[in-house]
């Protein structure tokens, strides 16, 4: 994570290297959770609940998460993905625009030159976001981590 830039740095994907570019509501987050971890996330956003090394089971974390949201249960982070693009798809963004949010690859070998998200994803990026809060009910959010127990504790 690259906060000071609005940006995140994907390595292991299926398509390879990624970097996306990051609203201020999911800094704040992410700067939230850093501060419960007195300052230290090691580039993880989701780190192991024991252990080193990198979590396993997102999809039961995942789940947790919706239940802890009190959101419907075939809520999924492919179907989030999915509703932010929608999302931007009503907010007119281009469809460049919203494959590059979502990492989407394509559009040419202009992209192997880009390596951070420019001024104009990062709004986007911030505008999809605000929308979202917006037709939730809520104002954007200001960056609140949910400390989440093991199971059976």
């Amino acid at each position: 994570m690259d906060l000071a830039r609005r940006t995140a740095r994907l390595g292991d994907m299926k398509t390879g290297a990624s970097t996306r570019p990051l609203p201020h509501a999911a800094c704040a987050v992410l700067t939230a959770q850093q501060a419960l971890t007195g300052g230290k996330v090691d580039g993880l956003v989701f780190p192991p609940s024991r252990g080193d090394g990198t979590m396993s089971g997102f999809a039961g974390f995942m789940a947790r998460i919706v239940n802890l949201a009190d959101l419907p249960p075939e809520i999924t982070a492919h179907v989030l993905r999915q509703s932010f693009a929608s999302v931007a798809a009503d907010l007119e963004l281009s469809e460049v625009t919203i494959a590059s949010l979502i990492g989407h690859k394509g559009g040419g070998i202009t992209r192997r030159y880009i390596h951070s998200a420019d001024t104009v994803l990062l709004a986007a990026a911030d505008k999809v976001a605000g929308e979202v809060a917006w037709q939730m009910g809520e104002a954007p959010p200001e960056g609140q981590v949910v400390q989440l127990t093991p199971r059976g504790a």
